[in-house]
């Protein structure tokens, strides 16, 4: 009788788990920050991996951007588009869609597509960044603004929808007379700015060598977030 109850309950056990089994489409970005479509509609944040569960079977357009992890409060940049294809998915088990890279997708490797040409293009951290047209006018409106807060407003505008260079930083924080006011800027930027590795020569714009020292304190705190 012990031997029969203990069958039973392995047996219930087994169909407990079956039955909470979990089926979906599972999306792959390997080492690449992605954002995941499903039916036109974003389903990720940025993420290496993103699994969609419990879906009906039927035909699901499934899309997948590069991008890239944000802080709190950033934008959420979408780039190139790495995968776009109608996939049926059966209603059960796991599908798996590997997006290997920009330069190889798996389980369709078609490299020569017609949309992306011989090879896929890759990706440029300066993509965000604006050009020296738009910046010179961005940075003539700065200047012409007459009050402080609305310069503020300028330049926080810009942020929220493009990158910096070390040398657009630059200009903008000469544009400033103190370094409490140059600092302030550096501070707003840095997050923006797309070569860090740089940014010692904005930070020696700065007179006083105390001021030097708070703002690679301050670069230092940020990249250790």
């Amino acid at each position: 009788m012990r031997k029969i109850i203990i069958s039973f309950c392995i047996l219930f056990a087994a169909l407990s788990l079956q039955a909470q089994s979990v089926n979906g489409i599972r999306i792959d970005g390997g080492n690449t920050p992605i954002l995941v479509y499903l039916g036109g509609n974003q389903i990720s944040l940025p993420t290496t991996t993103c699994f969609v569960a419990n879906l009906k079977s039927g035909y699901y357009t499934v899309e997948v951007y590069a991008t890239r992890f944000t802080r709190p409060g950033e934008r959420v940049w979408k780039g190139e588009r790495l995968y776009n294809e109608r996939v049926y998915f059966k209603g059960n088990g796991v599908m798996e869609i590997m997006v290997n890279g920009r330069d190889e997708m798996r389980p369709d490797n078609r490299p020569g597509r017609p949309e992306h040409g011989g090879h896929r293009p890759v990706y440029d951290r300066y993509d965000r960044v604006m050009n020296k047209q738009l910046f010179q006018a961005f940075f003539d409106n700065v200047k012409n603004e007459p009050f402080e807060k609305d310069r503020i407003a300028l330049i926080n505008a810009a942020l929220a929808s493009s990158d910096f260079t070390v040398d657009q930083c630059l200009q903008l924080v000469k544009f400033y007379a103190f370094d409490n006011e140059r600092m302030k800027i550096m501070k707003m930027i840095y997050p923006r700015i797309v070569d860090k590795e740089a940014f010692f020569m904005v930070i020696n714009s700065l007179t006083f060598s105390s001021n030097k020292k708070k703002m690679y304190d301050f670069v230092k705190e940020y990249s250790e977030h």
